[in-house]
């Protein structure tokens, strides 16, 4: 397909995006961003922690990595980038220390210097940034895992009783774990079932499930009460004061039944 060919089909099929130049057969295009649609940034001298500075450095920085193709394309969002912080109020010092950390973040232990002078710096960065998933790809993979465990615990525990053709049901053996209740050891099912499947793969103790159960904790209220009356003097007083009365009508009854009769 030749150069201007080419040049018609795109702006026929895609009338978002305007083709800028044509560097031998390289066409480069530009997206038109809606004023409503671009991303929000918080005036650095708002009352934030610092952490959302440092993020929103970073992501912008991060998608311009990814959105540029060619070195000079990023040189050039970098500028709209900085003037953009300038005019809320971040110091120039903080843009070019973020950039230099994110840049040495991957370049330092393959460059002497953490920066981008060449394309080939840059397009190593690139394909560095975008090999790391983003916020979105992250949570739908950890929703996926989460989806297939669900399923998976379920597949188990309704092969424990498996029905027969003559309406009987047949029990499997069953081997049960328990563990404490932690909040560290929460994720621990996982692992010691992918540790069982590993260990006994394709042998005859996989027909055993694995059951794994927890203890509970004593209830620590209950053990705080119990040293409390233990150290509470006032406790046992009261105790024994309730204890006398009945010892008192208990020698009054036995006196007077060892009283005579008239």
């Amino acid at each position: 397909m030749k150069p201007h060919e080419a040049e018609q089909k795109i702006r026929t099929n895609l009338t978002e995006i305007e083709l800028e130049k044509n560097s031998n057969g390289a066409l480069k295009t530009s997206v038109y961003h809606k004023e409503a649609a671009e991303p929000y940034v918080v005036p650095f001298g708002s009352d934030h922690p610092d952490h959302v500075f440092r993020n929103t450095v970073d992501t912008a920085i991060t998608r311009t990595v990814r959105y540029s193709t060619t070195l000079s394309q990023f040189e050039e969002e970098i500028r709209q980038i900085k003037l953009m912080f300038l005019y809320n109020g971040s110091p120039p010092r903080h843009i070019d220390w973020r950039l230099t950390k994110l840049f040495s973040k991957y370049l330092s232990k393959h460059f002497i210097l953490p920066m981008l002078q060449y394309s080939g710096d840059f397009g190593y960065l690139r394909h560095q940034l975008l090999r790391t998933p983003t916020h979105g790809e992250y949570d739908k993979t950890a929703d996926n895992l989460i989806i297939y465990n669900q399923t998976r615990d379920k597949n188990i525990q309704n092969q424990v009783m498996k029905p027969v053709h003559n309406n009987e049901l047949t029990t499997r053996k069953r081997l049960i774990v328990h563990q404490r209740h932690e909040k560290r050891l929460g994720h621990s099912h996982r692992h010691i079932r992918e540790l069982w499947s590993s260990t006994f793969h394709q042998t005859e103790i996989m027909n055993t499930v694995l059951i794994i159960g927890t203890y509970l904790n004593h209830n620590l209220k209950q053990e705080l009460m119990a040293n409390m009356i233990k150290r509470i003097p006032g406790a046992r007083s009261d105790q024994q004061s309730k204890t006398q009365p009945e010892t008192g009508k208990e020698t009054q009854s036995s006196s007077s039944a060892n009283q005579p009769l008239p």
